[in-house]
């Protein structure tokens, strides 16, 4: 008999194929070479509202001031997604910041908007998106129990890229979707041990790009 395909998420069998990132992120016409993972019907449908939000708050981080095309693209999208959600929109409207913008080198770049995100949302699917994209580059599930841990690098900060110092004696290799406007990222395994990873995620390439480390183990 032959063993049913596990989910990437979770240990029930894989019925669906799941997008990472979620293909809520990008603007039709979708990439071709969107990453898809085994999934089971729970976990897939599961992640839909996380998705939802997860799209709105990155479009308004980086494209409230249009500092990424892609990102501005999505933010009417996002504003009617808001506007049905009395709750989001009242914490968007009443947690909304202006905040300044720094190039690598300390360069000030301008304005954008910071906006207070949902609890546990950013946590959740930056983790599905690392447990899916190491299954996809590595051809195995990442350990249901291996630590995940998720650093959210603040642009807000002059000399914001010294947290990112440390990537560069890893020789990570670099994957883009689509033309990597969206969503690119860097990734490797520097030790032996199979459930370790790093994995740097760039969502909308720009000047308010969000990027998040990752470290797995």
């Amino acid at each position: 008999m032959i063993e049913a395909e596990l989910c990437t998420f979770c240990d029930r069998p894989a019925t669906t194929r799941d997008h990472v990132p979620p293909k809520r992120l990008f603007s039709p016409p979708l990439p071709t070479d969107l990453v898809t993972v085994p999934a089971c019907t729970k976990c897939n449908n599961g992640a839909s509202a996380d998705d939802e939000v997860f799209r709105n708050e990155l479009s308004i981080l980086a494209g409230s001031f249009g500092e990424s095309a892609k990102a501005a693209e999505r933010l009417q999208s996002a504003m009617r997604s808001i506007r049905r959600n009395k709750a989001m929109l009242r914490r968007t409207v009443l947690g909304s910041k202006t905040i300044e913008r720094w190039s690598p080198g300390g360069i000030f770049l301008g304005h954008g908007y910071a906006i207070p995100c949902t609890p546990g949302v950013q946590q959740r699917v930056n983790v599905r998106i690392v447990r899916g994209l190491y299954r996809h580059h590595f051809g195995a599930r990442l350990d249901l129990g291996a630590q995940i841990l998720l650093s959210f690098i603040d642009k807000r900060r002059p000399h914001w890229q010294q947290a990112l110092n440390s990537l560069k004696r890893l020789q990570l290799k670099h994957a883009v979707v689509g033309d990597g406007e969206t969503f690119q990222y860097l990734y490797g395994q520097p030790t032996d041990d199979p459930v370790a990873s790093v994995w740097l995620l760039v969502f909308f390439r720009g000047a308010g790009e969000q990027i998040v480390l990752v470290h797995t183990g």
